[in-house]
């Protein structure tokens, strides 16, 4: 009995406006849950290769008008709609139960944990489809994309605006996607007033809300110089003065000597810097002829330049 409690710790999961159980101690929180909306608590257990019925008790201590008891197999989703409720923090407890023949029979694991709630719409903004993406070239477009907390079909019906704002200057269109070019290196400040209206029954229901993101545009690299001699002698000092043009740092530049004949060596070396100028300085013990390949980097571009060092 211990061990199965034990290994059936039970996380308390917000996905995307709901919330999921699973057996594994993982916890991801998506956001506060809106008013007048339909929230889901979303519940999952892994049993291995067997998976019973469980008993879902739901117990919410400041709503008690929506405590519950499921029983199912496999995957569970309570949908619960906070109509009168006010923006706060709030706590629900989920007792999981073992079922044998529709009832009860020991208990799994307790999951005590809160939720947010607001009067406002909550979301992201996707950048290329991409919610976490925080740093752009300033030589592309990208595809700015205002996305709602999953509501759950909810708002399909609803008459949705966006107003968009890029660095304090509003964009022109109101869709929820747009198209921009940020053509200096610099923090940009994105938001979009997201304002939905809809019939709900014989009333009228509206929410607005505010989505926000930073992203920092950075210069890509648009060429990488390298001055010094191409040909040393033995134990001969090598020095290249390498300079990375029209980009923004912080850089990260690798670089490798190889050398197949007479016999096999290979050499490599990598730094982070902010500096657009770096040195590389060896010393060779032996005759023959490198492949020199430096490869430079920041968080938009690369670029790699190849060469061959004589060693006589």
């Amino acid at each position: 009995m211990r061990s199965l409690s034990s290994f059936f710790i039970l996380c308390f999961v917000s996905f995307n406006n709901g919330i999921f159980c699973d057996a594994a101690p993982t916890l991801y929180d998506f956001g506060p849950g809106t008013i007048g909306a339909p929230m889901v608590f979303q519940v999952s257990t892994n049993y291995g290769t067997y998976e019973p019925t469980f008993e879902y008790r739901f117990k919410f201590d400041q709503f008690p008008q929506y405590d519950k008891t499921i029983v199912k197999y496999g995957f569970m989703e309570y949908k619960v709609t906070f109509e009168s409720a006010k923006a706060g923090n709030y706590s629900v407890k989920i007792d999981v139960l073992h079922c044998r023949q529709g009832f009860p029979t020991y208990w799994i694991g307790t999951v005590n944990s809160t939720f947010q709630l607001t009067d406002s719409l909550t979301g992201t903004i996707a950048v290329n489809d991409d919610a976490n993406k925080k740093v752009v070239s300033t030589a592309e477009a990208y595809k700015l994309t205002a996305r709602m907390t999953y509501y759950f079909g909810f708002f399909d019906s609803a008459n949705i605006t966006y107003k968009w704002i890029i660095n304090d200057e509003p964009q022109e269109g109101n869709d929820s996607v747009i198209q921009h070019t940020f053509s200096q290196p610099q923090l940009n400040n994105i938001s979009v007033i997201v304002t939905a209206t809809k019939t709900n029954g014989s009333g009228l229901i509206q929410k607005s809300g505010t989505f926000n993101t930073t992203l920092e545009s950075r210069a890509p690299i648009t060429n990488l110089t390298v001055d010094g001699p191409t040909e040393v002698k033995v134990f001969e000092r090598l020095q290249l003065d390498c300079k990375i043009h029209g980009a923004t740092p912080p850089f990260h530049y690798e670089y490798s000597f190889r050398m197949d004949k007479p016999y096999s060596e290979q050499i490599t070396a990598m730094k982070d810097s902010n500096e657009s100028f770096f040195s590389l300085i060896r010393y060779f013990s032996g005759k023959g002829t490198r492949s020199l390949k430096i490869v430079a980097k920041n968080d938009v571009s690369s670029f790699t330049k190849n060469m061959d060092i004589s060693v006589y």
